[in-house]
Formats: C-alpha cells, structure tokens, sequence
C-alpha cells in the first residue's frame, strides 16, 4: 500500500506528465530551455547520503537552472554546494546550528554572533531561511533581540533575508516587515497555506517584501491551497496576482520531501523530485505574457540577488 506523501508523488507526475513530456522533447530536439532561477534551494545534512554535491548540481543544470539560492541545515553545506557551483550559486546562512532548533532557534543565543562572523566573512550572502510559525512564538525579548536583529544585519550588510512566516493569516508577518522597511525580505512560499486574497495583503502593506511560490505544488501546500488548476495553469485568482506583483514574484524547488509519514530516519529524498517540480513551475510560467514570464522564471530573481546576469551560464 503506498502511503499518503508517495500518492501525493504519483499525482504530481501524472500531472505534468504533458509538461515533462514536452521538455523532454525539446531538449532531444536540440532546443535549449529558458533560463530559470531555483531561489528555494536546501542541501541539508539529512540529503548528503542520498546525493552528493556534483549530481546535485547536474539536476539543476540539466534542468536549465543558471541561478540557485541554498540554504542548509547545518549552513556549511550551502557554502559548500555554492563553492563547487561558482557564481551562480548563491549561499544563505541558516540560523538552525543544530539541525533540531527549527522551530526554536531564535532562542539560541549564538544565533546573531554567527550570523555576523557569517556574513562578515563573505562565505555567505545572505540570511534563511528563517521559520516563523505560529504557535512557536518567541518572547517579546527573543524577537526584539534575535528576529529583528536578523533583518537588522540584513541591512547591515546590504543582503537579503528569507523569512519562512506561516500561519492563518498574513497579519501575523506585517508588523515584522513594516519594523524594517530598509530589509530586503523574501516571503517563502508566500506563505505557505495562504489563499491569494492574504498573499495580496502582504505585498500592498510591505513593498520591500517578495515572495516566492515553492513547494505550492500538489505534493505540499498546493493540497490545501492549489494556485494551479487540473491542465496546470494558474488559477484565476493567482493568476491576478502574479500579473499584478509580477516584478516581486520567484520561484523555487525546495527540495524537503519524505516518502512516509513515519520515516523521520530516512534519508530526504527531495532532491529526487527536482524535475517533476520544475516542470510544474514551467507549466505555469509559460501560460503567463512572455515579458511576465521572462521577470518570473528568472529577471526578479537576478534583480532581486543583485547579480550581474552577464556571469550567468547558458542553459
């Protein structure tokens, strides 16, 4: 009996069954795919025994990935996927030291040290993913100290942050990112299991804020809120959205996947998924007008990390 998540595996590849079909077709017709920019990418601790570095980056690449943002549990690993990768790999510090304090790391008090020793040293250009959830709420000092002193380095040293904020509403997030205009932030997920309607709500009360629409496939938070309809395209509703955000909208992997419910020892096996869930976002892009699929796939991306598309790899 297959469980749930391998069930969930087996709709997602049905459904772009038509999309991995067609680039599959392309590239054995010589054609080269778009360029796109992964800005949710993670090489975590519990992934190293299931891939290495160098087959890692070759999904990306064969997948036409020229731009990617890790970040990883411990962070060593992002430095050192980024370091095999060169330039367009782009390295995030993760504020998790133990792999364990997901859920309450702003309460570890070597959190804001490191992040400064990690940014200072270059290794690093930028902060997160940083989770948020509520029902895991810090103190009123925790998040004065710890949270807000995150988005203040990431002004500091002119970087940007991924923030992970997920709950019932984006109202929980708003007063963060109204704290720090100057913070360039980007939404995970876009909140994860928010409808269109919170998404919009964010990004009209914090300009500074972006999102990106990772793991909104139909193996992850696509079963509660689908942006896509049953052939793949956006749903109307996010469909507005996009077009009206579209020069703060990204898109992502996020390669975090178990095969059971129960299988908290077993390898993370998301990295397997990497095609299926391209190919999903490729989908939808390609419905969107040309110059807001173009932003989408890959110019907010190169805007947004501020790099000179010029170093870029062709696909």
């Amino acid at each position: 009996m297959r469980t749930i998540p391998q069930t969930l595996a087996v709709l997602l590849t049905a459904i772009l069954a038509g999309a991995g079909n067609a680039q599959q077709s392309a590239a054995g017709a010589g054609e080269t795919l778009a360029p796109l920019a992964d800005v949710h990418l993670h090489y975590n601790w519990d992934q190293v025994e299931s891939i290495d570095v160098a087959e890692a980056l070759r999904r990306l690449r064969r997948n036409g990935v020229v731009l990617g943002v890790v970040s990883s549990k411990p962070p060593a690993l992002a430095a050192e996927l980024a370091a095999a990768a060169g330039d367009w790999v782009v390295p995030l510090f993760m504020p998790y030291l133990e792999p364990e304090r997901k859920r309450d790391w702003f309460r570890d008090e070597r959190v804001l040290p490191a992040a400064r020793a990690a940014l200072a040293s270059g290794a690093f250009k930028g902060l997160g993913e940083m989770h948020l959830i509520v029902g895991f709420s810090p103190s009123l000092e925790h998040r004065d100290r710890v949270i807000d002193g995150m988005l203040e380095l990431a002004v500091e040293f002119d970087v940007p942050a991924s923030v992970h904020a997920e709950a019932s509403s984006h109202r929980f997030f708003r007063p963060l990112c109204r704290r720090h205009p100057g913070a360039r932030i980007y939404w995970a997920h876009a909140g994860g299991v928010l409808p269109p309607e919170e998404v919009t709500g964010l990004l009209r009360a914090c300009p500074n804020v972006w999102i990106d629409l990772s793991a909104r496939d139909p193996m992850r938070y696509g079963k509660v809120h689908p942006i896509t309809d049953a052939s793949g395209r956006l749903m109307p509703a996010w469909r507005e959205l996009v077009i009206e955000f579209q020069d703060r909208v990204m898109v992502g992997t996020d390669p975090f996947f178990k095969e059971s419910l129960d299988s908290w020892d077993e390898p993370n096996t998301g990295w397997d998924h990497i095609d299926a869930i391209v190919a999903f976002h490729r989908r939808w892009i390609h419905d969107l007008p040309a110059d807001v699929a173009r932003k989408v796939r890959l110019d907010n991306a190169v805007r947004f990390f501020r790099i000179d598309a010029s170093t870029l790899p062709r696909p």
